[in-house]
């Protein structure tokens, strides 16, 4: 299988650049395609800051706030896939967003893939976090509704429908095609609308053995550790030390999220971490 990276990003460019070097230091040989999803106007700013860092960049020409971007970056990925995805080299890609850091080479934290097969991070079924996750709750239990109803008009009923905390996936190209041309695409929340094409689709999910967020809602883990807490979808960051301390350890994750600082695995990246730190950020 052909495995390809693609970076998805919309903000700072030096803690971007940060990322690319630790993906092509960790991952050499391995295609890294280019995201942006950030204002149009700081497109051609980020292009020429990253380009060299990246085999293909490709910028979503939507007018969109940020806010539907974030509701909607399953859209994106869509797009991106019929404007440019398409004609590249890979069999799957491995999303890494701007926020994740990963310490280790994707040949050694991912479980066995073959073409065809989707991972997705923190895959479980709904009716596991029905009481109290929040987009099948309250009002978002309407849309949550609409959708599944949606979908068994067009294929049917899904049996045990699944949701995941859209953090990362290693996404393959027949899931991608059939993905970007569904109808109506914004009605539903992309952390059960992915998990359940695939099940429409007939898509092989691998079980999630490297990124296994924690779901700071479940009443059954919220007392977690920080070391049990190192992947997770709320804005609250990772703290560095912590992730230091877990990089090493024998046994230890090796994939954080989120953390918006810059991570220190090379001289380039030493000298940012000092001249944040001077700039108060």
């Amino acid at each position: 299988m052909q495995l390809g990276i693609l970076f998805w990003f919309y903000r700072d460019v030096a803690l971007c650049q940060n990322r690319l070097r630790l993906l092509r230091r960790r991952n050499p040989g391995t295609p890294i395609y280019g995201l942006y999803g950030g204002p149009r106007s700081d497109a051609s700013r980020f292009g020429a800051a990253l380009g060299s860092l990246l085999d293909d960049y490709w910028s979503f020409p939507g007018d969109d706030d940020e806010r539907w971007k974030w509701r909607n970056g399953d859209i994106m990925l869509g797009r991106w896939f019929a404007d440019r995805g398409e004609g590249l080299q890979w069999d799957s890609f491995f999303l890494a967003q701007w926020d994740l850091v990963v310490v280790s080479p994707l040949v050694d934290l991912l479980p066995p893939l073959e073409v065809g097969d989707m991972l997705i991070s923190g895959v479980r079924p709904v009716r596991e976090v029905e009481a109290w996750w929040q987009w099948v709750r309250g009002e978002p239990r309407r849309e949550y509704d609409a959708f599944l109803a949606h979908v068994a008009s067009r294929y049917g009923t899904v049996p045990d429908p699944m949701c995941c905390q859209f953090i990362g996936l290693v996404a393959p190209r027949s899931f991608m095609a059939r993905y970007s041309v569904i109808d109506e695409p914004e009605l539903g929340f992309l952390e059960y609308k992915i998990p359940v094409y695939a099940q429409i689709f007939g898509t092989p999910l691998v079980p999630d053995t490297c990124f296994r967020p924690w779901w700071p809602e479940e009443p059954a883990t919220s007392r977690a550790t920080r070391t049990q807490s190192l992947v997770h979808a709320w804005p609250t960051p990772v703290r560095l030390p912590v992730m230091l301390y877990e990089s090493k350890r024998p046994h230890g994750r090796r994939i954080f999220h989120p953390y918006h600082g810059i991570y220190p695995h090379d001289v380039a990246s030493l000298g940012d971490v000092l001249r944040r730190r001077r700039d108060g950020r």
